[in-house]
């Protein structure tokens, strides 16, 4: 069953939001923003940041259970990769610079629960094309 409008965009704006807080905590952590919702024609990556030598392209999910891990289906991890790597050469990045994908994992806050952000680095590796 799919989801009803309403559903669909009390979706869209718990994603945008925990965008936001990702943003903030990277910010706060040293990182510099090089681009947000990045778009190409082969995807789009939530966050690009930089910190010292490394490009982070950031993948961010928002999820209402702590216990769910937030990783994109392979099917996605691929389209992200091919986002990164139309970002790296559309920009002209420097092979200089490391880059890395990051899962940045947002929940509801519980006095439970623990942190609502999680900062999963190296969350995956992107196959060489």
């Amino acid at each position: 069953m799919g989801r009803t409008p309403p559903d669909r965009q009390r979706a869209e704006r718990a994603g945008r939001f925990a965008e936001l807080l990702a943003l903030g905590y990277l910010l706060v952590t040293g990182h510099r923003v090089l681009a947000r919702r990045y778009r190409s024609p082969v995807g789009e990556l939530d966050l690009v940041v930089r910190r010292g030598g490394v490009i982070i392209f950031c993948e961010v999910k928002f999820r209402q259970m702590a216990g769910q891990d937030g990783l994109p289906s392979p099917r996605q991890r691929q389209r992200i990769c091919r986002a990164a790597q139309d970002c790296i050469t559309r920009r002209h990045i420097s092979p200089e610079f490391e880059c890395r994908i990051d899962l940045i994992r947002i929940t509801p806050l519980s006095l439970r629960g623990g942190l609502p952000l999680h900062h999963l680095r190296g969350a995956w590796w992107c196959d060489p094309a």
